[in-house]
């Protein structure tokens, strides 16, 4: 049968091209228009079966079993088993963590001790070395402030300003002036009262100072754990002091005289609390090391400036006086960084209350070297100081350090890490 060249004309050629989302057709032949003779306008089942076949929908439906369809694209709906969370050493670190924290805690615990300790060898080698040696309060001082001067190679091997960093010196300053006050007043103080009431003042008086000043200056509080402790180991010093206070001499000369050395120790109380405040408040920018050296150097010129004119000094000679000094100088140069160190992690009251076993120490060496036996309010002050000191260790390092293994298991176990 002839096919007419209208027949040939209405039967195009296409070229179809397949996109993922769309379906292009190109025709290589003129497509017959609405009207034109060949038209039809219901579609081939060739060419509707060619465009299933080629329908992105319909092969997305073949291909993806097993997946599904999102507005952001394809995801696989088959269930696959859960991945573990990958640690990356973060466990190993938050536990690192844990286990540095508690050490340096016990570290501090330990720097306090022995800063107590050292405390208590100053208070019976300096009793030695006025009653045996003679050697005056101040130059007691000054050669002690001599040898902490040497303290500036330890600040220029650390490569820190001997004089503390810009903006920070004038504080540095007024907190050795305090300091050198604080040892002037005592020291003043024991040539009036017994030095064993004069330094249990001075230890009371810094802890009740420094209780407060802290909370009026630098806004630190204490927990109501730790101001039970406080106030017991106070009490403790209190019983130890009052009863030697009633059998002192009564009368009016003796009075005044003895007010006049309590007031100096109470003027050294409050400025020993007020330097550490200072340091407290500053210590993130100089070291002890720092301290040290400005306490020394103050310490120098007081000293150099003030001992020929208030009292007199003398010359050393024998080798038992320069043995009470040198003695002097290295127990209150370890005193001073171990209670520096803890002033770094504690709160001032605590570290001071933690000096309270100053007195005891030198209870139990006076008992040793001088044979100067206790009375029976000294074992129960005492006694009452060691519980309260240690009742406040064990809280911390027990029952602050669970809590803070607690904290730290609590992060281990959450899922963000």
């Amino acid at each position: 049968m002839d096919i007419s060249p209208s027949k040939k004309q209405c039967a195009p050629k296409k070229r179809v091209k397949i996109h993922p989302n769309t379906v292009t057709v190109k025709y290589s032949s003129h497509y017959p228009q609405p009207g034109d003779e060949g038209y039809d306008d219901s579609p081939s089942s060739e060419d509707h079966g060619l465009f299933v076949d080629e329908t992105p929908g319909k092969k997305l439906l073949s291909d993806g079993k097993g997946q599904a369809r999102t507005f952001f694209g394809t995801m696989d709906a088959r269930s696959k088993p859960p991945e573990e969370p990958k640690d990356n050493g973060v466990s190993q670190q938050l536990q690192g963590f844990a286990d540095s924290s508690i050490f340096n805690s016990k570290m501090t615990w330990v720097a306090l001790f022995g800063a107590a300790m050292a405390h208590g060898c100053v208070a019976l080698i300096t009793r030695l070395a006025a009653d045996r040696s003679k050697v005056p309060s101040l130059e007691l001082l000054f050669i002690r402030s001599v040898i902490q001067v040497l303290s500036i190679v330890v600040v220029y091997y650390y490569q820190e300003p001997p004089f503390g960093p810009e903006g920070y010196r004038l504080r540095l300053f007024f907190y050795g002036v305090c300091n050198v006050i604080s040892i002037t007043c005592a020291y003043t103080s024991f040539a009036i009262v017994p030095p064993s009431n004069g330094t249990i003042m001075w230890r009371a008086t810094t802890t009740v100072f420094s209780a407060v000043l802290a909370f009026l200056l630098i806004d630190e509080r204490l927990a109501y754990t730790d101001i039970a402790t406080v106030v017991s180991s106070v009490f403790g010093l209190c019983l130890v002091m009052i009863p030697n206070i009633v059998d002192e001499d009564n009368s009016l000369l003796g009075f005044w005289k003895e007010a006049f050395g309590y007031s100096m120790t109470v003027m050294a109380g409050l400025t020993a609390a007020l330097a550490m405040i200072i340091y407290r408040a500053i210590k993130e920018k100089v070291s002890m090391w720092t301290a040290l050296f400005t306490f020394g150097w103050t310490g120098t010129v007081w000293g150099a400036s003030t001992m020929f004119i208030l009292q007199e000094p003398i010359i050393p000679l024998d080798g038992e006086t320069w043995g009470y000094l040198i003695g002097i100088c290295i127990c209150s140069t370890v005193a001073f960084l171990g209670v520096y160190y803890a002033l770094n992690k504690f709160h001032p009251a605590l570290v001071s209350t933690v000096q309270h076993l100053e007195i005891v120490v030198a209870m139990i060496l006076q008992l040793l070297v001088l044979r100067m036996i206790p009375s029976v309010y000294d074992v129960i002050g005492g006694s009452i100081i060691i519980f309260s000191v240690f009742l406040l260790a064990g809280y911390k390092l027990y029952w602050v350090g669970r809590g803070r293994r607690q904290d730290y298991e609590e992060i281990l176990d959450s899922p963000i890490k």
